[in-house]
């Protein structure tokens, strides 16, 4: 092998090394938005709660539709505020890492589809069981999930928004309170809706917190 020969296979080495550490650099910077939209949907259960009047006319018989707690003028504006500062961190977020390790890429799709989404829901009133118990909102944050996973190029993160999708699904049209007693917890009327909201929420942060504990070896690896 001559000296150009050499030359250009060591330039070929050292093209896919920096691409091996792009990618590595790249991965596992999801698990923000998840853990905290995850954060974010579990502290909105104060605009999920039912007044004691509501709950007990529901319990005899008197409320065929559940009053949607989440359309209340409190929970709208918690959404408002929660998805405008939850997305406006994790561009923040996004950019931090992008000068930390020297690999920046796009998010902006990512936020522009979730907030559009979200100011989507926020003036259209979805007919049905889709919204009775108020958590549509839910729904909004999928998409950018599928989004997000395109943009980093991740089949797990796109599995997972396949699983979210189900989740959040469920979290609209089931009762998931019914299921609560199995694992010893019995809500009261007031708080029937927390489970349904709290199925979504955990789902998330554990999620995220899931793929954050996966980058802990590429990080090792890095720094080692």
């Amino acid at each position: 092998m001559d000296d150009a020969e050499a030359s250009a296979h060591e330039l070929l080495g050292l093209a896919e090394a920096a691409q091996r550490r792009t990618r590595e650099a790249r991965r596992g910077r999801f698990w923000f938005p998840l853990v905290l939209f995850g954060a974010l949907v579990i502290a909105a259960a104060p605009w999920y709660h039912q007044s004691q009047s509501t709950s007990r006319s529901c319990q005899v018989g008197l409320c065929p539709v559940r009053i949607p707690a989440g359309t209340t003028h409190g929970a709208t504006v918690y959404w408002t505020v929660a998805v405008i500062l939850g997305y406006a961190a994790t561009l923040g977020y996004y950019r931090w890492r992008a000068t930390r390790v020297g690999v920046a890429s796009r998010v902006w799709p990512y936020l522009a589809v979730g907030f559009g989404l979200f100011a989507a829901v926020a003036v259209v009133t979805l007919p049905g069981d889709l919204s009775i118990r108020g958590m549509v909102p839910l729904l909004a944050l999928v998409p950018g999930l599928f989004v997000l996973a395109w943009l980093e190029r991740s089949l797990p993160l796109a599995t997972f928004g396949a699983l979210f999708l189900a989740v959040a699904l469920i979290s609209n049209l089931y009762d998931v309170e019914n299921q609560t007693p199995l694992i010893g917890w019995t809500p009261s009327a007031e708080w029937s809706l927390l489970p349904n909201l709290w199925l979504s929420g955990f789902t998330l942060l554990l999620g995220g917190l899931g793929f954050a504990l996966a980058t802990v070896p590429q990080r090792r690896r890095r720094t080692g």
